[in-house]
């Protein structure tokens, strides 16, 4: 691991117009994995988070509700912060901008503006006169460009802006162009992804216009000193934030450690705010002769139906539900592992149950669950103690470690890609479950050596995934460090090293980590939304028919059902059947006997997906061809939606195990 550095990390604040969406929680979950990861390795971070509570929107919104501007954002803050706490984010300060250390921290920065001056000589803040469009919802100026016709409508917002006139004071942003330019190409300032960096500098190319900084037209806000009437407008007021909250007023030892002596001032945004972001907020701080940010992540939207998330437009998504349902973790985990960061991204209910179902509660659920039920059934529910230092058996072989590996794409803010490499550790460690078939070893009391050699590694090495999984499932990795008899902490460095675990040492009791689910109804709607009810197709009418129906039509008997043999069995090879979408050809053993299936779940599961799954077999079905091959028996599956899902079983169970 590098050596320790000091970093700032912050969300945007976020405007206190409606209560959160997913997206919000999309950058602060983001925010919150990565600070986690860096923590982890033994680097110093500040997280910052917050809510924007200024402007002529506010003022709208709170007249509306029949109550003062401050009682309005009070509410809306208290919800954003209890949705970080249900979601287990750990920032250490929400600011808001109603806050007296953020009203200082913006009068501080102002009096550095006014004295300030621009490279060529003039005053780097002016008073003017602006006119133009102007969308309340995004506080900002528009040109005819950014409109949509007919109507002059907001692009983000899609309701129409407003024709504005007043005199205000502008920050002299076309002065800063070639000092942004050589920032940001010589690498001074990075923006990622690329893609977002190129747009930036597409808008240096298309010039810079001076902004607004102050509003005369709006009460609710930061008054300016001396001017009467006017108050900071948004792009100055709450981008202070990110100094404001260290204490920029006075000067305090955060804002000197974690602004001024950071390696790194990453702000992590959406695409849509690039612009003051990237452009202006770099310039002020400039201007004012202080520190800039040097790191710009903008990250794509999280769409549901092709659309941005957004209370405004009424597309969003029941976060309370989803956390109701999933729990936190598997909220974090699907939000950052199903799409890519730096790109847009389509929500849908079915494919946050299959990942959950899938990676969550087959692939990790089932590895801790197998390897600590064998640890109880051959150890005694300890620690074994190996007869020799173990080798290690996947995480040290991959040139240092896959967890390397993983703390490398964290830094890159690549969440999807580090978790895809975890769980390919996983689903490595289940397959040399299999392998090594430690079931077999316990049979034998001469191997018993070799046996807990084998568990001690296995236990080391589900410890160190769980390390990798940590910053996005803080709350499961603790229940297992807790199962594996870890002491309650957070991990540090020091857990990074291999053999932790000490022999001997009593596990802690065991409990389901992502128990599987059923299908449940459908999620994306808000909260109160009424459901459209479907209305069942007419019955057919009965067919004529002679005879009287049996009672019970359609049922069997106890004595039917015994003529099945369901057995249990552990699937040891898997390949897919040549011209066949839909088959795989399965070797599962049964215990006494290894049988030849095919099974229609190829396109569910391939085939490395299966190896050392326990399934449920009609044992006693008579042989048939399937593709010209062979299958005795069938293995149970569910089917919704069209997708089979395999019938297992929640603790380790012999193959060959009758099914009744």
């Amino acid at each position: 691991m590098s050596s320790p550095r000091t970093y700032f990390a912050s969300t945007p604040i976020y405007y206190v117009n409606d209560v959160p969406h997913p997206g919000h929680a999309y950058t602060t979950i983001a925010a919150d994995a990565l600070t986690r990861a860096r923590r982890l390795q033994g680097h110093r971070v500040f997280f910052l988070t917050g809510t924007d509570e200024h402007g002529q929107n506010i003022e709208r919104i709170a007249r509306e509700k029949g109550v003062p501007e401050q009682q309005y954002c009070d509410g809306i803050a208290a919800v954003f912060q209890k949705l970080w706490d249900r979601l287990d984010i750990r920032h250490d300060r929400f600011i808001r901008t109603t806050d007296e250390i953020h009203r200082r921290g913006v009068l501080k920065l102002w009096d550095r503006l006014v004295s300030a001056r621009t490279p060529d000589g003039r005053e780097a803040v002016y008073r003017g006169t602006y006119a133009g469009w102007y969308c309340p919802r995004c506080e900002a100026f528009k040109d005819e460009g950014e409109l949509k016709q007919p109507g002059n409508l907001c692009a983000d917002h899609e309701r129409s802006c407003e024709w504005t006139e007043e005199e205000n004071f502008f920050f002299r942003l076309s002065a800063y162009d070639k000092w942004l330019r050589e920032s940001i190409t010589g690498g001074a300032i990075r923006i990622d992804p690329a893609g977002r960096r190129s747009e930036v500098l597409a808008m240096l190319g298309q010039g810079l216009q001076d902004f607004s900084v102050t509003r005369a037209r709006v009460k609710w806000g930061i008054a300016v000193p001396g001017e009467p009437g006017h108050v900071f407008y948004v792009w100055l007021d709450a981008l202070a934030n990110y100094i404001t909250a260290l204490g920029f007023a006075d000067d305090n030892p955060f804002y000197k450690t974690f602004w001024v002596g950071a390696d790194e001032r990453l702000h992590l945004i959406g695409k849509e705010i690039i612009r003051f972001h990237c452009l202006a907020w770099p310039a002020m701080l400039q201007a004012a002769a202080l520190p800039v940010p040097n790191r710009f992540f903008a990250h794509g939207h999280l769409t549901k139906e092709g659309r941005k998330l957004s209370k405004t437009t009424g597309n969003t998504i029941d976060t309370d539900r989803l956390l109701e349902v999933y729990g936190p973790d598997a909220v974090r985990y699907f939000l950052l592992r199903e799409g890519s960061f730096g790109q847009d991204w389509d929500f849908t209910d079915d494919a946050f149950f299959r990942r959950y179902n899938s990676d969550l509660a087959n692939d990790l659920g089932n590895l801790v669950s197998r390897a600590l039920t064998m640890v109880v059934r051959y150890c005694g529910g300890r620690v074994p103690s190996p007869a020799q230092t173990p080798a290690r058996l996947l995480l040290a072989g991959r040139g240092g470690g896959a967890a390397a590996g993983v703390f490398e794409r964290y830094e890159a803010l690549d969440f999807a890609g580090a978790l895809a490499e975890a769980w390919d550790a996983v689903r490595d460690l289940n397959q040399q479950i299999v392998r090594a078939s430690p079931w077999e070893m316990a049979k034998d009391p001469a191997r018993k050596a070799e046996l807990e050699s084998f568990l001690y590694a296995l236990l080391e090495e589900i410890r160190w995934a769980t390390l990798t999984v940590f910053p996005v499932m803080p709350q499961a990795a603790s229940r297992v460090f807790r199962m594996l008899g870890q002491a309650s902490k957070e991990p540090g460095p020091d857990d990074l090293s291999w053999g932790r675990l000490v022999p001997g040492s009593a596990l802690g009791a065991l409990e389901p980590l992502f128990p599987r689910l059923e299908r449940p109804g459908k999620l994306a709607a808000p909260a109160g939304a009424k459901e459209v009810p479907v209305s069942e197709p007419p019955a057919s009418p009965p067919a004529e028919t002679t005879q009287a129906a049996p009672p019970d039509a359609g049922r069997v008997d106890i004595a039917d059902f015994a003529r099945l043999d369901l057995r249990a069995g552990e699937v040891k090879a898997a390949e897919r059947v040549p011209g066949s979408k839909k088959l795989l050809k399965l070797q599962v053993d049964l215990g006494d006997e290894t049988r030849q299936v095919v099974a229609g779940i190829a396109e569910a599961y391939a085939p490395e997906a299966v190896l050392g799954r326990k399934v449920v077999l009609v044992a006693n079905l008579k042989p048939a061809k399937l593709m010209g091959i062979e299958s005795n028996g069938m293995v149970l599956a569910a089917s919704i939606g069209g997708q089979p899902i395999l019938c297992t079983f929640d603790s380790d169970v012999p193959p060959g195990t009758k099914v009744k």
